[in-house]
């Protein structure tokens, strides 16, 4: 259990890194194939909702990822293997 939270706490550095590199890489010209990247989902934008009077239900999710943010959980998955699995 507490390797898997260690885990996901490397994972979500290394998303909010690349989505920081995503931020500066797009007003530095020669950065700005590290916000190269695709988008998918369901139910994106309107979502999906299934309303049966009592309760409303709206489903949909939405992943959005590029090369930078790549970096980033590639690099936070190379930490959790050096010092991740020690704690």
């Amino acid at each position: 259990m507490k390797k898997t939270v260690i885990l996901l706490l490397f994972l979500m550095g290394g998303l909010i890194v690349g989505s920081l590199l995503t931020y500066l890489g797009e007003s530095v010209y020669f950065l700005r194939w590290l916000t190269l990247g695709d988008s998918i989902g369901f139910g994106y934008p309107q979502a999906v909702t299934l309303d049966l009077s009592v309760i409303r239900i709206n489903l949909g999710i939405y992943l959005e990822l590029n090369v930078a943010q790549m970096i980033g959980l590639i690099a936070a998955m190379a930490g959790y293997l050096l010092w991740g699995r020690k704690l």
